[in-house]
């Protein structure tokens, strides 16, 4: 008898949806994005009046949602008070960071979710750029379990996926700040800049059973480095727009 030590099943639907490449640019079905945001940076022009430039930004292209069903939750989590009228709903996010101009990176891009009304929310480590530490809280002891299962499958899919490579990847930080909204912090380090492109991050929300989709305004900001005469400055993006709305259906 094998005395190997089996993990924990492996919903074939879950799976199928954390394993689904993401389309490559220019191929998303959904076609424009959810939102856009882009950035702002005062050049710090002397004179009467100083204008904004623009300086790359961030794209919110779309949020897939998929529906955990009550089969795949643990045991104990079953037994929840009120379950019938609760779902969890698993929604990747699908950014991307534009390009900056030449002479220019990012230090740091955050990016911000509000939702109205709020909905209770566990986040999970993003899929895409890896980070050493993770945040999750738990919003219920009773389906914990089946979250931390959820991160345990989001990483072995991605580590499985990914190019092994030795270079420093930015660091990804989750925040939750509960009815005022959650998001995701990319910060460059040890001096490897914090590259344009694709990113994708998960998380989960606690719905009425009866929500047929979500709302709210998406948000971002970014501290950009620019080498100029030789000197290098740093500069934090100015909200020169207010946060865009979206609507994702479920």
């Amino acid at each position: 008898m094998s005395t190997a030590v089996q993990g924990p099943a492996e919903p074939a639907g879950l799976r199928a949806f954390l394993t689904d490449p993401d389309p490559a640019p220019g191929e998303d079905p959904d076609g424009a994005p959810l939102a856009e945001r882009t950035f702002y940076i005062d050049p710090e022009a002397r004179g009467v009046r100083s204008r904004f430039v623009t300086a790359g930004g961030v794209q919110f292209n779309r949020a897939v949602p998929y529906r955990v069903p009550v089969e795949d939750l643990e045991p104990m989590a079953r037994r929840r008070e009120n379950l019938d009228h609760v779902r969890l709903e698993l929604l990747k996010f699908h950014f991307t960071i534009r390009e900056l101009p030449r002479g220019s990176s990012y230090e740091t891009v955050r990016i911000r979710i509000t939702l109205d009304p709020p909905h209770p929310l566990m986040q999970l480590r993003p899929r895409s750029d890896t980070a050493q530490t993770q945040q999750t809280r738990s919003f219920s002891q009773d389906v914990e379990p089946l979250l931390l299962k959820l991160l345990q499958l989001n990483l072995k899919y991605t580590s499985t996926t990914s190019v092994n490579v030795t270079e420093s990847k930015p660091v990804v930080t989750a925040l939750d700040l509960n009815a005022e909204g959650f998001g995701w912090t990319y910060q460059a380090q040890n001096g490897t800049p914090l590259s344009p492109g694709l990113r994708q991050t998960v998380a989960v929300l606690e719905l009425g059973t009866d929500t047929d989709e979500i709302s709210g305004v998406f948000d971002a900001e970014a501290t950009v480095s620019r080498r100029l005469l030789g000197l290098v400055r740093h500069s934090s993006t100015v909200p020169v727009q207010p946060p865009v709305p979206f609507r994702i259906k479920l």
